[in-house]
């Protein structure tokens, strides 16, 4: 080989990363991953189980670090076909700020739900259960 490729070669063995960590995850992706991963399939199977009701929930997200600087989702219950009868659910947002998942409803104090790893898919299908009973008895109401 040639001193220059053979310095080229060199060089490379020596900037190649030998085991070096990865950057530590930000508290925003973080809150996003755990949106993507363990909030929004809670909501896509809760809406599965809502299809005979001829009920959903509404998914509004923002993960975009561009326009604000938490994980932010908000849902709310809604018929399939609007009707004119039967009216919307009253808004959640989801906050996801430093780790912890924060759930907002109107006229509530802004509820603690947790670190996001201890926030798993049955402790939202549990949120998303009382949402929806909520929404059962202001249909009726």
């Amino acid at each position: 080989m040639g001193q220059i490729l053979d310095a080229f070669l060199a060089g490379r063995q020596q900037a190649a990363p030998t085991g070096a960590a990865a950057p530590a995850e930000s508290g925003f992706d973080r809150g996003v991953r755990w949106a993507r991963e363990v909030l929004l399939p809670a909501i896509e199977r809760a809406d599965a189980e809502l299809v005979p009701s001829r009920i959903r929930f509404v998914v509004d997200t923002n993960l975009d670090p561009r326009s604000t600087n938490h994980a932010h989702v908000d849902f709310w219950l809604a018929p399939l076909e609007h009707d004119g009868t039967t009216p919307q659910g009253q808004r959640h947002s989801i906050n996801v700020r430093d780790g912890e998942v924060w759930l907002y409803r109107q006229g509530a104090d802004g509820e603690n739900l947790g670190r996001v790893d201890a926030v798993d898919a049955a402790r939202c299908e549990k949120m998303l259960a009382r949402a929806a009973q909520d929404y059962g008895r202001q249909c009726l109401g």
